[in-house]
């Protein structure tokens, strides 16, 4: 059973959307949902959350149905959910332990393991209660020294501390693997895309089409967990590494984007972000906030990088549209491959600021010059001058016209 509570001021579209959302999330998980609801809820509990009225009719239908799981769409206490699972003796989760549920199981990658066990032990760690203080351990001594030695609560704690000491630390090992590889990367100018957008927005999708690759790309929320990165290979004369990384959602736990704060920021550290936005989705203006509010928490100014790229334009009319279109906007068809020339437009625009157009004469070392010209720079001219010399105009990188001064300082550069 999937239940969402919401107050009685809710928008009841967004309630259904938000509802229908967390039935995609479990189902992700291959797991049956056979009762959703909305519970429309003045006073909620502190205790149980629902009122007496709410309990007993959500306990019929537990009854009728034979359910085994409660999932709420909402955070609940500790308190809340240790009283439900008691009054309905069944297992109770919220949308966070949900969430939480479907990123461990998507994990594959070292890193991606790790940055989950700590997002759950974060999770665990903020749900100690004070449950078990009849699981005292006496400790020796005498007098005032002796009585209640350490509780099961206070144990549960140090275990769990040591743990997330230890998880930190190794991701701390990873983190710094990391940014020594993007110093390379900055080094050599190879330059990062990242694709992120609202989970099954069409991310693996676009990804796929542009690299020719075959990516996991289901209609499943966060069928992709660990980022994905591939060269570019359309882009001879350049060094691109396109990124396709985890989809967003609404209300992302703070425990999660916690742990994978070196993943995030190495989205916002990218030279270009392709903002995948479904004009499918009935609310993916707040779809985008969900997004850019993870992302500004790291950066404030990211938007700058950002291009905006709607998808599924093959199942809208687009003059049927009523939004405001940001900047730079790119209608596309991550399918069928609609659009793509202003994707390639978007790049070449980008790398354009990275390159030189430049004139060579060239006196000697004709031939292993030329050899490293066609391997490292795009030659767009080439002729014989009446001096019987030869002047080559091409296209190059910045770092590899400082490559060619050093290995060739003979040849003359026309401005």
């Amino acid at each position: 059973m999937v239940l969402h509570v919401g107050l009685d001021n809710n928008n009841l579209d967004i309630i259904q959307y938000k509802l229908q959302e967390a039935c995609n999330l479990v189902k992700s998980l291959n797991l049956n949902v056979a009762v959703s609801k909305f519970l429309r809820l003045r006073n909620p509990s502190s205790g149980h959350l629902l009122s007496k009225g709410l309990l007993s009719k959500i306990k019929i239908i537990i009854e009728e149905k034979d359910l085994e799981l409660i999932i709420f769409n909402n955070s609940i206490t500790p308190i809340q959910q240790r009283n439900l699972e008691k009054f309905y003796k069944l297992k109770v989760i919220d949308r966070t332990q949900l969430i939480l549920e479907i990123f461990g199981e998507r994990a594959k990658s070292h890193e991606g393991k790790l940055q989950v066990e700590l997002a759950h032990l974060l999770y665990q760690k903020s749900r100690l209660v004070r449950t078990w203080t009849h699981l005292e351990r006496q400790r020796g001594g005498y007098g005032f020294l002796g009585g209640p030695g350490e509780t099961q609560l206070e144990i549960d704690k140090r275990l769990l501390n040591q743990r997330i000491k230890k998880i930190k630390s190794l991701l701390k090992k990873v983190e710094i693997t990391r940014r020594l590889q993007q110093k390379n990367r900055t080094d050599n100018q190879i330059v990062i895309i990242s694709i992120i957008g609202y989970t099954n927005a069409g991310k693996s999708t676009l990804f796929n089409k542009l690299l020719g690759e075959s990516v996991i790309s289901k209609n499943m929320l966060f069928s992709t967990l660990d980022p994905t990165r591939r060269i570019f290979k359309n882009y001879t004369q350049d060094k691109i590494i396109v990124s396709d990384t985890v989809g967003f959602i609404s209300d992302l736990p703070t425990e999660l984007i916690d742990s994978f704060k070196s993943t995030l920021e190495e989205i916002t550290s990218s030279d270009l972000i392709f903002h995948v936005r479904d004009l499918t989705s009935p609310f993916f203006e707040d779809d985008s906030k969900n997004v850019y509010a993870v992302l500004n928490k790291l950066n404030k100014n990211i938007e700058g990088k950002v291009i905006e790229i709607f998808n599924k334009v093959d199942e809208i009319k687009l003059d049927e549209l009523n939004i405001k279109l940001p900047k730079n906007s790119i209608f596309i068809s991550a399918k069928f491959g609609i659009g793509f020339d202003k994707i390639y437009s978007a790049i070449n625009k980008k790398l354009s600021k990275n390159h030189l157009n430049i004139n060579l004469i060239i006196n000697n070392n004709l031939g292993s010059l030329i050899n490293w010209l066609h391997e490292n720079s795009q030659i767009i001219n080439k002729e014989l001058n009446k001096l019987g010399q030869y002047k080559f105009f091409i296209k190059i990188s910045k770092i590899n016209y400082n490559k060619l001064k050093s290995k060739y300082p003979t040849i003359v550069i026309e401005n």
